[in-house]
């Protein structure tokens, strides 16, 4: 072989050999990048760790959450990015379609039980260091009106198979939220109140999420507390669209039997609650709770 060829073949391998050196490098880049970004979405961005977190991030609540923060002085911070978080455990969403330019954003889906993370973005839409999750500073007034005997706790995707009072069906019909066969779908909340039917309540925020039991009687009855937090819940009985139920009171009232239905039949039947995501105009929120049924 002629030995400009040999000389040719030589410098032909060592820049396939530098190539593929800076693909790996690049790789390995990326990966140590992607490892910082917030939330769900926000792990396929690129993170630039030399942009520093927003300061003083704060939500309040009401009809939805507000959430402020200090602004980077930085020339290369173009907006921020929002994250939500449901709750302990959750990975989060980024919640704004389009990067925020200013330091202030509005969550119309927002509630007390959520926690929000504020994450500059560069000119080159790379996410810097998301500040830490902050819940709201304040309840709304629901929970400082009725007298919680402990804290609230979440539960998601789960039918009750022990009674949480441990005792069985009360007199004439009453089941509490939380007797055995109640299946919750979705991120619910457990609350504790002694003003409430068997002490407990329990809360969804979150359109889409539903209550659903099965039970063997002549007639059924939805007991729910009124308030000015609480929004429009559907009614089903054996799949069929039954009321909607309007949740909003200026006052508090508990143990109100917001739907009943009789003449079921014999056999089995199924009720089920949706949260509809509406509210009356008046209303803070959408939540959607229960208290108790009632089956004879």
């Amino acid at each position: 072989m002629p030995k400009g060829w040999v000389t040719a073949a030589f410098v032909l391998l060592g820049v396939l050999l530098l190539a593929s050196f800076l693909y790996h490098l690049s790789r390995l880049g990326g990966v140590e990048e992607g490892a910082g970004s917030a939330g769900k979405e926000g792990s396929s961005i690129q993170i630039n760790p030399s942009l520093p977190s927003p300061a003083s991030v704060k939500v309040a609540v009401e009809k939805g959450a507000t959430i402020t923060w200090e602004g980077l002085d930085d020339i290369r911070v173009i907006g921020y990015n929002i994250y939500r978080y449901k709750g302990d455990g959750d990975s989060g969403s980024r919640i704004n379609a389009a990067i925020v330019s200013d330091t202030v954003y509005h969550d119309d889906e927002g509630t007390v039980f959520d926690s929000y993370a504020v994450v500059p973005v560069d000119s080159n839409g790379r996410e810097g260091v998301a500040s830490a999750p902050v819940a709201a500073a304040e309840r709304p007034r629901s929970i400082s009106s009725l007298e919680p005997v402990r804290q609230p706790e979440k539960v998601a995707d789960h039918t009750f198979q022990e009674h949480e009072q441990q005792q069985g069906q009360a007199a004439g019909g009453m089941l509490d939220c939380t007797s055995p066969g109640m299946t919750y779908t979705g991120d619910w909340y457990l609350e504790h109140y002694s003003e409430v039917i068997g002490g407990t309540l329990m809360v969804t925020p979150y359109a889409g999420d539903y209550f659903t039991y099965t039970f063997a009687g002549e007639s059924v009855a939805v007991v729910s507390t009124r308030h000015w937090n609480y929004g429009i819940m559907e009614v089903y009985l054996d799949g069929e669209l039954r009321a909607e139920v309007d949740l909003f009171a200026d006052e508090i009232r508990t143990g109100e039997k917001v739907f009943t239905a009789s003449g079921l039949g014999p056999g089995a039947h199924t009720i089920k609650l949706l949260c509809t995501g509406r509210n009356n105009p008046s209303a803070f929120f959408t939540f959607i709770n229960l208290e108790a049924l009632v089956v004879q």
